[in-house]
């Protein structure tokens, strides 16, 4: 099969306009389940369908085509109230969004799509069809009178037969005595409306045409039955009403067309980021100046760096933003994860999305999406009991869980809770126990909220039964692996009965980093400040051993403590212990370390590069960067310092 055209414009803009399309169908048909009798949500969906079709009809997507204009017919019976919305009229429509979504990605990988499933095209004729021979003529002739009284919505409810009939009655059906007048009007109808009419000309056509069907409806009558003795007398009012629309169209929209064309521009991704590596090493630059203008007492250049440093600081807000996506494009999915997965269970579960405008960095927002996926399914599966049991503890029978999300700083916090069982911490110590995790006498020194963090440790599970959903232990340590790659932090809350909220800390952007410059022997780190929770200088002659880790004691937690120049500087048999050092707690993941550092530097951001080969392998450590008095800083990698490190016990 012949592939598209990549570089083919109208193809890019189908591209565009049918993703969001899509995205907005997967919110759509959900809500339709909770509203199925909301006449505006009904008429939404079947425009996304006949847009949809539309489009792929004009580029011979005949699979995507076939698909929609099935989906197109059942709503137009839903909506004129044929046919009622059921569930498992829902799972069908699910699983044609699926196929929808399938056949775009193979137009996006420059392929005509394949056919959907004839099981799901029967299965909509079905529905279609299902009631009585006349529900089908309804919905071939109900169309017609809608969009004569609505002016408001005919674009959106002619059928193709009906604009077929309309462009008829105006140009004629092909009489001799027509091709005299016709052919002026119809070439640039013809050669130039797909390539250089828009949407505002072609909706004002749209409005022209529905104005000549009206005053037209007993034309074709007359054409029909008289065509072959009078055909002189049928051009006379056909070249009348088509020059009409002509002049009007370039004289009243190219204006708006001109301003939605200056409004938004399509970049690819990688010139952001190479726009944004470039504002990086403007950042470093800067930093380099504000410490080299330091040494010098000079007023004006003061000024001069100062003015620098706010500009700099504002185009890397400027950048930043153009690479801010809605976090909406990971919480548009998980309305139909739940429900899907609920009605696998037999659950009724509510979902409650906050804060979908919060914006966060493309990357975060792709790399965030898999992690959540799990989150959210442990919620539904583990979280949320079954009807019968909620409703005997007193509860609704339908769970509650609420994904959210916050910007705090220049960090995001996101929120997974729900009301459901919630978490024993008692029971999760045993299991550890029983799983060979740890002896008991370890096991009951856990905190409740270290035992809840024992969910993302590699095999554990609490779910008796294996199946498809969970209960294998994998997935949750996946999570914990993920967005402590993405310099994130998780926390946990639970309270039997009540429920669990699980809260994760990430950075709004990965692209520029703000950091704590620390001194291990003559080396200068960088810790990801997202990581740092506090910073003490304490006396570490009052440390403990416990089961041979060395701890410290700080708000009486016990923490484990580690010397990092004994991992990362290589000159530390030199260094004499002392009696009063500098400590940085840090948190990885869902535990808290505490590491003993030589010297504190300070606060600075910085551009993460690339290790040299000469320390591509070293374990523990994300990149390097230039500080601002020209020295080179490594940037610790603290998940996998742990991991490589932690085992040695100092």
């Amino acid at each position: 099969m012949a592939e598209l055209d990549p570089d083919d414009e109208i193809l890019q803009d189908f591209l565009v306009e049918a993703d969001e399309i899509l995205e907005r169908l997967n919110e759509e048909l959900i809500e339709l389940e909770n509203r199925p009798n909301d006449d505006e949500l009904l008429n939404s969906i079947f425009r996304g369908f006949h847009t949809i079709k539309g489009g792929a009809g004009f580029l011979s997507l005949d699979a995507m085509v076939a698909l929609c204009h099935k989906g197109e017919d059942l709503f137009g019976l839903l909506r004129q109230g044929d046919r009622s919305v059921t569930a498992d009229m829902m799972d069908t429509f699910l699983k044609v969004l699926d196929f929808l979504n399938a056949m775009f990605e193979e137009t996006k990988a420059g392929q005509y799509p394949n056919p959907a499933d004839p099981v799901i095209i029967e299965q909509l004729s079905k529905y279609i069809n299902g009631e009585s021979a006349p529900a089908t003529t309804v919905v071939n002739s109900e169309p017609t009178p809608e969009p004569i009284a609505s002016s408001t919505s005919d674009s959106d409810e002619i059928t193709e037969d009906e604009f077929e009939a309309m462009l008829t009655q105006l140009h004629g059906t092909g009489a001799p005595g027509l091709s005299e007048t016709t052919p002026t009007p119809i070439p640039p109808t013809s050669n130039s409306d797909n390539d250089e009419i828009t949407d505002e000309e072609f909706e004002a056509f749209l409005d022209e045409l529905q104005e000549k069907k009206s005053s037209l409806a007993p034309a074709p009558i007359v054409t029909s039955t008289k065509a072959s003795s009078t055909p002189k007398e049928e051009p006379v009012p056909t070249p009348k009403p088509v020059p009409t629309p002509e002049p009007k169209k370039p004289a009243a929209k190219p204006a708006p067309a001109t301003k939605q064309a200056e409004t938004s521009v399509r970049v690819d991704t990688s010139r952001l980021d190479d726009i944004m590596n470039m504002v990086g090493e403007l950042v470093l630059v800067r930093n380099r100046i504000s410490t080299l203008e330091a040494s010098f007492e000079d007023e004006e250049m003061a000024k001069a760096v100062s003015n620098l440093a706010t500009v700099t600081s504002d185009l890397q807000t400027a950048v930043m933003k153009t690479r801010m996506q809605p976090i909406k494009k990971v919480f548009g999915r998980f309305p139909r994860v739940v429900r899907d997965l609920a009605r696998s269970l037999k659950k009724d579960i509510d979902l409650e999305l906050k804060g979908e405008e919060t914006d966060l960095d493309k990357n975060l927002v792709e790399a965030l999406a898999d992690p959540l996926v799990h989150l959210v399914r442990n919620a539904v599966d583990h979280g949320i009991e079954m009807p019968d049991v909620r409703e005997q503890a007193g509860k609704s029978r339908t769970g509650h869980i609420v994904l959210g999300a916050a910007q705090e700083g220049d960090h995001i916090l996101l929120t997974i809770s729900d009301d459901g069982a919630g978490m024993d911490a008692a029971v999760l110590r045993q299991k550890a126990v029983e799983k060979g995790m740890m002896d008991e006498e370890m096991a009951s020194r856990l905190t409740d909220t270290e035992s809840y963090a024992l969910i993302f440790a590699p095999g554990f599970s609490l779910k008796q039964e294996i199946s498809d959903i969970s209960g294998r232990g994998v997935g949750m340590d996946v999570v914990k692996t993920s967005i402590s790659k993405l310099n994130g932090v998780v926390d946990i809350v639970s309270e039997v009965g009540v429920g669990t909220t699980l809260t994760i800390k990430v950075p709004l952007t990965l692209a520029i980093m703000p950091t704590l410059m620390v001194i291990l022997g003559e080396q200068i780190f960088a810790f990801p400040l997202v990581n740092v929770e506090e910073i003490f200088h304490i006396d570490l002659s009052k440390t403990n051993k416990v089961d041979g880790q060395q701890t410290i004691t700080i708000r009486n937690k016990s923490l484990p403590l580690f010397y990092l120049r004994h991992w990362l500087a290589g000159n530390y048999q030199s260094k004499e212990e002392k009696e009063l050092d500098h400590v940085v707690i840090v948190n990885i993941g869902t535990q808290r370390v505490a590491f003993v550092v030589d010297q504190l530097i300070g606060q600075e951001e910085v551009v993460i590069k690339p290790l040299g080969a000469m320390l591509q392998d070293t374990k523990g450590l994300a990149g390097a960067t230039i500080t601002g008095d020209g020295r080179i800083a490594l940037i610790i990698d603290f998940p996998e310092l742990m991991n490589a490190y932690a085992s040695r016990g100092y």
